[in-house]
């Protein structure tokens, strides 16, 4: 059933022989300063007599996050196609720290099967015909570049994993200026919803090849262009700051936020569908009211006391899920399980235990927003890293001890500013938010709580589906959201 994805090789053997048929170099800038480059190979490919089509495609992108140095993003993407072109297998990677995250999908004659490190995620059946990206070759070959013309396809996501639907539109002819050469360029349109929807103009030649696209995600907007591979390699000197275009500016300025226990926020710029679909099932928030193009939403401290927890480990099956290790949150890692064991010592009372692995937390992993998207065990060696960071050591380590624990995803007032945020919710008898990156303690009883300027758009649990529950939690969402400050 399984396909074999072949990657570049130096030295070929006497079974295989590849050549290249074409190959693209672009510089990618977001909001006119180059940020990276992509770089795009096809190959014609001869196996043990049989014939394939292999495409390669890689991007590399240096972005900074609220003022901190750059981070560097890697994005690869193979796919092997038979010699009709039907796909076989596609192999994707992902690049944010010192860990790589790897999903491949086999497709096989009636199913699609999704992998990660060997591990059967999904097994999706299919009957209609489907691509792994737009099929420009297919378009052109068959003399379809004409004004007005229309098509609608099936495109593979591999983040949601599923077949999502694609419409192409060819525009017409323009003349485009390309790093100052004027170039008479069709220019086409194609519209998808993968796990945010997403549009993207490109500008093509009469053989389909891509000289220009603009590429629009949400909030997050690309440019690239073809050019030489030597200067689309060239790293720019200036750094693009991607979260300062997620920021929100409230109407009030909180001077200390840690201590606010609730807020009544007026949320608009954004569909009310998603406001409703907000988390609201822990008592951390409430929508109190739906306005014709706005909701009232109000958000509380949860005040718990150890009195009220259950003991540990939890081993109910219904929790399972939020105690198993994960590609990010490796719960069952000899060193991480040695800490947990370490920081809990005999205590079996679930919330005091949880406290006593938010303060080692605290204590031990300093704030750093030049960490990309690090695992648990890359924290627990580091020992540093942004709320991401935070997290992942957070909910591992109380993985690790047997207490459930996942992540939520929003946004929370620091500095004057509210912005993107990830903070662990700890499951002790009731889901609790546990932030131990910003820890506060009630002055009545002493106990911690995550305070009120934290808003909640969705959850996650850390593991392969990680990206996808990010995108789908804050796309549309920041950048467009609006929030006044009603009371607190």
């Amino acid at each position: 059933m399984e396909a074999e994805v072949y990657p570049e090789k130096s030295a070929q053997s006497e079974e295989t022989k590849e050549e290249k048929s074409s190959e693209s170099w672009m510089g990618v800038y977001m909001n006119g300063m180059k940020v990276g480059y992509s770089h795009s190979q096809e190959f014609s490919l001869i196996k043990d007599g049989k014939k394939y089509g292999r495409d390669f495609s890689k991007s590399w992108m240096k972005v900074s996050r609220l003022g901190g140095n750059p981070v560097e993003i890697t994005t690869s993407q193979e796919s092997l196609y038979d010699e009709n072109g039907k796909p076989l297998e596609c192999l994707i990677r992902m690049k944010m720290s010192e860990s790589e995250s790897i999903l491949k999908a086999v497709i096989a004659s009636n199913k699609i099967v999704f992998m990660s490190q060997d591990k059967v995620l999904k097994e999706l059946p299919y009957e209609e015909e489907f691509y792994f990206g737009t099929p420009l070759d297919k378009i052109t070959r068959e003399g379809h570049l004409k004004p007005g013309k229309k098509f609608n396809f099936k495109i593979l996501d591999m983040l949601s994993r599923s077949l999502t639907d694609c419409s192409f539109e060819v525009v017409g002819k323009e003349d485009v200026l390309i790093l100052g050469n004027m170039m008479n360029l069709w220019h086409v349109k194609e519209k998808s919803t993968y796990v945010i929807p997403i549009t993207i103009d490109s500008w093509i030649d009469e053989n389909g090849e891509i000289w220009k696209t603009i590429n629009q995600a949400s909030i997050v907007s690309t440019t690239s262009i073809r050019m030489p591979k030597e200067k689309a390699l060239e790293i720019s000197e200036k750094n693009f700051d991607i979260a300062f275009s997620t920021i929100i500016k409230p109407n009030i300025t909180f001077e200390n936020p840690q201590e606010i226990q609730s807020v009544t926020f007026k949320l608009s710029g954004i569909s009310l569908d998603k406001i409703k679909n907000f988390p609201y099932d822990d008592g951390s928030q409430k929508i109190l009211e739906i306005g014709k193009d706005y909701a009232v939403v109000q958000t509380n401290s949860q005040i718990f006391h150890e009195r009220e927890a259950i003991l540990f480990p939890v081993e109910d099956e219904k929790f399972r899920i939020f105690l198993k290790p994960t590609t990010f949150c490796q719960a069952d890692d000899p060193g991480i399980k040695e800490v947990a064991k370490g920081i809990v010592g005999r205590e079996r009372n679930s919330w005091m235990a949880a406290k006593k692995i938010a303060e080692w937390v605290k204590a031990e992993i300093s704030s750093n927003y030049d960490v990309g998207f690090a695992t648990a065990k890359e924290v627990l060696k580091n020992r540093e890293g942004d709320c991401s960071e935070h997290t992942v050591i957070t909910v591992g380590l109380l993985r690790a001890a047997g207490i459930p624990a996942r992540a939520a995803v929003g946004i929370m007032y620091a500095h004057g500013i509210f912005a993107y945020h990830m903070w662990p919710e700890v499951y002790v008898g009731r889901w609790i938010n546990l932030d131990a990156k910003w820890l506060a303690v009630d002055k009545k009883s002493g106990e911690y709580y995550t305070d009120a300027t934290h808003i909640k758009f969705g959850r996650s649990l850390l593991d392969e589906d990680i990206f996808k529950e990010m995108a789908q939690a804050i796309s549309e969402i920041v950048g467009h959201l609006k929030l006044k400050i009603l009371g607190y």
